[in-house]
């Protein structure tokens, strides 16, 4: 079984103000449909559907679509960490919804102050959520506090927290990163490696901070997503699936399957 850990859908939305902060532009709707095309045909038997940055806490389209199919997706929320009901938001989303994770973003700078919000982080842990980060290296030492202190809670920094292959996976702020699989309950996702490289696919100025990654953390805490559908205009699905056998061959089939899906089921569907 092949989990797409890291996709998103969303229904277009004319009056976001910045369209030109993603590669695809909210104008335009990417439906369910769009994605299961791209599943069937590359044999992606499960998708986790994480909420976009639009349309903000309106988390309706990913959980109804979760709850429709809950063999296939599971759905991560976005709920807003600087409101004081964030974490009663968090429980509506989990427990009348159907959500089985919340996406925090410290990189949006908005976002970054409450970041450590006490009461939202023990709401996720009673709920027995997975916690997702997209953040920055600048975000490594909080996520290091938040998972010292939720040691229960399982989290997942997303696109290895943007590593800038000009410094290198030597650079000490990559290694602080490493030294979160220190942490047990931290997993990493090698995904979008196209938000970072300075070179076009393969994107070989990655290929050290995977194996660095595999090394530290090892397939059981790696979980591989495409970043549907925004890497249909940087490398394909296909060769975003395919990335890791063919840039690091020495990969084991086993630990392959770990990092393409199991790693995954077990999280998102207890498998």
């Amino acid at each position: 079984m092949i989990v797409d850990a890291h996709v998103h859908i969303w229904r277009k939305d004319p009056r976001f103000p910045d369209p030109s902060v993603t590669f695809m532009s909210p104008a335009s709707d990417i439906p369910l449909e769009l994605l299961s095309r791209y599943m069937d045909e590359h044999g992606v038997g499960r998708a986790v559907l994480v909420q976009p940055m639009y349309p903000g806490e309106d988390n309706s389209l990913v959980a109804d679509a979760a709850r429709a199919e809950p063999d296939r997706y599971a759905a991560v929320c976005v709920v807003d960490p600087r409101y004081p009901a964030a974490p009663d938001r968090l429980e509506y989303w989990v427990t009348q919804r159907g959500c089985r994770g919340l996406r925090l973003r410290p990189s949006f700078a908005a976002e970054a102050p409450a970041f450590e919000n006490d009461d939202l982080w023990s709401r996720a842990q009673k709920l027995g959520v997975v916690v997702s980060i997209l953040s920055r290296m600048e975000h490594v030492p909080w996520i290091a506090r938040r998972a010292q202190r939720y040691p229960d809670v399982p989290i997942i920094v997303d696109h290895l927290a943007h590593p800038d292959p000009v410094a290198g996976p030597m650079s000490s702020a990559f290694q602080e990163f490493l030294a979160l699989a220190d942490r047990p309950n931290v997993f990493a996702k090698p995904s979008g490696f196209h938000n970072f490289s300075k070179r076009p696919y393969p994107h070989e100025d990655c290929d050290d901070f995977f194996k660095a990654v595999l090394q530290r953390f090892g397939p059981d805490r790696m979980i591989w997503g495409s970043d549907f559908p925004h890497v249909l205009l940087k490398a394909g699905y296909g060769p975003a699936l395919h990335h890791f056998e063919r840039r690091c061959p020495s990969l084991a089939k086993d630990d392959r399957d770990r990092i393409l899906g199991k790693t995954a089921e077990r999280l998102y569907w207890g498998g």
